[in-house]
């Protein structure tokens, strides 16, 4: 006797535990476009910045209610709104002018202190000789402010431009030159000794395997010197600068005017940020293959 008949047969069931359900496992996140992982993790960004925003508006709701609605704060120590607001009118075209300055210096400085850093990074990484020849003396170096140098860089140079970019470019080229060769020191030896397995050359292997690793260290420390090349022009354009948010932060604390000190604060501040987030963009879509956390 058959034992099938009279019975009913059940459908197969799918992937996800239903009968009817027949549709294909979504594909693990290693075949996903790299357009559409960016655009799943800026979607699941979206919620958390509004926390951001949220500290922002907090932070000005009580610089509002502490100046200008209470007065419990004295426009010397901290300046209210309508003070900024009427320094702001009072500069002008001034301000635009202060920014471009030193704008110009930091992306200058930092474009000549990191890729010398890489430069030079990348050459200790590849040669002991030329290790244990600039080892030494960067060591030496690194932990000196460039600030404290400013007495030296006048005197060889002046008060011209030359030396506020040589203090730029050197804070940078001290976090990238250990950044880079720390990173190519630490480049998984796996993929190193498969790409000579499948016959590549030391030199193939250290540009497109060697390289390839390192880029995502890298740009950690590309937006470390920007942030730091900020810091360090500004406060070289403190000495001998004739512009500069600097130079203009310098001349209103002479006569105590706070507010423009704070426009000029509220200005650093925008425009380091503003080149931090290009940065960032940048990094994210030429570095696509790096997975990243959710």
């Amino acid at each position: 006797m058959s034992m099938t008949n009279g019975a009913t047969q059940t459908p197969l069931a799918g992937p996800g535990g239903s009968p009817d359900d027949t549709s294909a496992p979504a594909p693990p996140d290693a075949v996903v476009p790299a357009d559409v992982r960016i655009a799943n993790r800026t979607r699941k960004r979206q919620p958390l910045a509004l926390l951001g925003l949220l500290s922002v508006a907090a932070v000005l709701v009580a610089w509002y209610v502490l100046t200008d609605a209470t007065g419990a704060i004295k426009p010397l120590y901290f300046p209210s709104y309508s003070d900024v607001g009427h320094a702001l009118n009072q500069l002008g075209g001034t301000l635009v002018d202060d920014a471009w300055a030193t704008t110009w210096r930091v992306l200058l400085s930092w474009a000549i202190g990191c890729s010398a850093g890489i430069a030079a990074g990348l050459l200790m990484g590849r040669s002991r000789i030329a290790y244990y020849l600039v080892n030494p003396l960067i060591e030496a170096l690194r932990p000196v402010p460039p600030i404290a140098l400013i007495p030296f860089v006048i005197l060889w140079f002046g008060l011209g431009e030359p030396g506020r970019i040589l203090l730029g470019s050197l804070s940078c080229f001290m976090i990238m030159v250990v950044t880079t060769h720390v990173a190519a020191r630490n480049v998984n030896p796996v993929y190193l000794q498969a790409a000579r397995t499948l016959g590549a050359g030391e030199n193939r292997v250290y540009w497109s395997v060697v390289l390839r690793a390192i880029v995502p260290h890298l740009v950690s420390g590309l937006r470390i010197a920007a942030a730091l090349s900020w810091a360090v022009i500004v406060a070289a354009e403190y000495l001998g600068a004739q512009n500069g948010i600097g130079y203009l932060i310098l001349q209103a604390s002479h006569t105590l005017n706070t507010a423009v000190v704070l426009v000029g604060t509220i200005a650093i501040g925008l425009l380091a940020f503003l080149l931090e987030q290009i940065i960032r963009i940048v990094a994210e879509r030429i570095t696509r293959w790096v997975e990243r956390g959710q």
